[in-house]
């Protein structure tokens, strides 16, 4: 399965060389450049990851986590933040982040951490499929 990604950040040549890379690696890509098109984007769609820039003006990115996290509609899509700025790191995680990386990086680990968080997603998915299931027998067949 290709993930489907949201990238997140006010500057445009970033979010370019970002969703290059990415649709090189087989991913679908779809771009915003401010917190609210980012809202209204992962709302109206189902994202498999949303890769947030932490620092942008109005609404930052730590607000805009938060927010995606506390939507029903959002709030298990899975957000990995970036920035610049290593201290906002535990207050990402804090408003609900799954990973970050620390810019500049390097787009391999990039693509590998959308990857992994991704797989991991996929995982957590199945997970609560099987215990919706057994939880069905359990009602269904009570003295299994």
């Amino acid at each position: 399965m290709v993930p489907k990604i949201l990238v997140v950040d006010d500057e445009e040549e970033i979010r370019q060389v970002v969703s290059e890379f990415l649709t090189r690696e087989d991913d679908r890509v779809v771009l915003a450049a401010s917190e609210d098109e980012s809202l209204m984007i992962a709302q109206r769609d189902n994202r498999g990851v949303i890769l947030l820039d932490v620092k942008m003006p109005g609404l930052d990115g730590i607000d805009t986590c938060r927010a995606l996290k506390g939507h029903e509609k959002t709030s298990h899509i899975p957000v990995l933040v970036t920035t610049a700025y290593r201290e906002r790191v535990l207050e990402a995680f804090d408003a609900g982040a799954d990973d970050s990386v620390t810019k500049p990086f390097h787009l391999e680990e990039l693509a590998v951490r959308v990857e992994s968080i991704d797989q991991i997603q996929h995982l957590t998915d199945e997970l609560e499929r099987a215990a919706a299931y057994i939880g069905e027998l359990h009602k269904n067949f009570p003295r299994l």
